[in-house]
């Protein structure tokens, strides 16, 4: 029983352990649409999948065997897709409002 315990302890440390199981790879960054030819349901996949990307990033900077380098590129990577985004929004809703 006790080894049973100790095991069952032992199995809930290393789960709750952050970046113990992270994703050590890089996410693909995904592809912008152009602000002068999409159509709203590209805007929001684009939105859902610069999400989904930036949480991917998050698993990847939690990773432990990442290095300092790797760590602050991939943190220029998501400021400068934020950036590129946020300016393919203003793009668009300037040319949807007319």
């Amino acid at each position: 029983m006790i080894k049973i315990l100790k095991a069952a302890a032992l199995s809930a440390c290393i789960l709750s352990a952050p970046g113990v199981f992270a994703d050590c790879s890089e996410p693909d960054r995904p592809q912008l649409p152009d602000p002068a030819n999409a159509v709203t349901p590209e805007m929001i996949k684009a939105k859902n999948e610069v999400k989904s990307y930036m949480s991917a990033a998050d698993n990847y900077l939690s990773c432990k065997k990442l290095s300092r380098r790797k760590h602050d590129a991939m943190i220029d990577k998501m400021h400068t897709l934020a950036a590129e985004f946020n300016k393919v929004i203003k793009e668009f809703k300037k040319r949807v409002s007319g």
